[in-house]
């Protein structure tokens, strides 16, 4: 998969702002950990993006927000999420939807850790809470 498919898949599925060598390297890492495969962002993206996505792909979502320090504990850290989002350039035109986005979703909970890593990725795409690939 091209890198700018790869940010892109991941602006969506993670709320990412950017998609550096820094970033590369967790994408990498949380791969490895949660058995996710570049096929398996592509079949999902592909897909539509639809909230039947596979546990390790769940779970996928949670390493990166970890990694990020957006979620821990199992718990969706919203204002580390929008400190982050306000140091993106490209974010500040939209600071005040991003942040009814994020506020909206701020409390949905899964049914573990990756589900709510899921959902919660899920209900910031809805709310277009997040950077928008180019």
């Amino acid at each position: 998969m091209k890198a700018p498919l790869v940010c892109a898949v991941l602006a969506l599925l993670m709320a990412v702002v950017q998609c550096d060598p820094d970033f590369r390297q967790l994408m990498q890492q949380c791969m490895q950990e949660t058995q996710v495969t570049e096929a398996d962002l592509k079949d999902f993206m592909a897909g539509g993006m639809q909230a039947n996505a596979k546990e390790n792909l769940k779970c996928y979502a949670k390493c990166l927000m970890e990694k990020q320090g957006h979620m821990a504990n199992g718990q969706f850290n919203a204002q580390a999420l929008l400190d982050t989002l306000k140091k993106v350039p490209q974010m500040k035109d939209n600071i005040d939807e991003i942040t009814s986005g994020v506020e909206a979703c701020k409390n949905i909970k899964g049914t573990n850790e990756c589900d709510t890593a899921f959902k919660v990725t899920m209900c910031l795409k809805e709310h277009k809470a997040t950077p928008r690939p180019h």
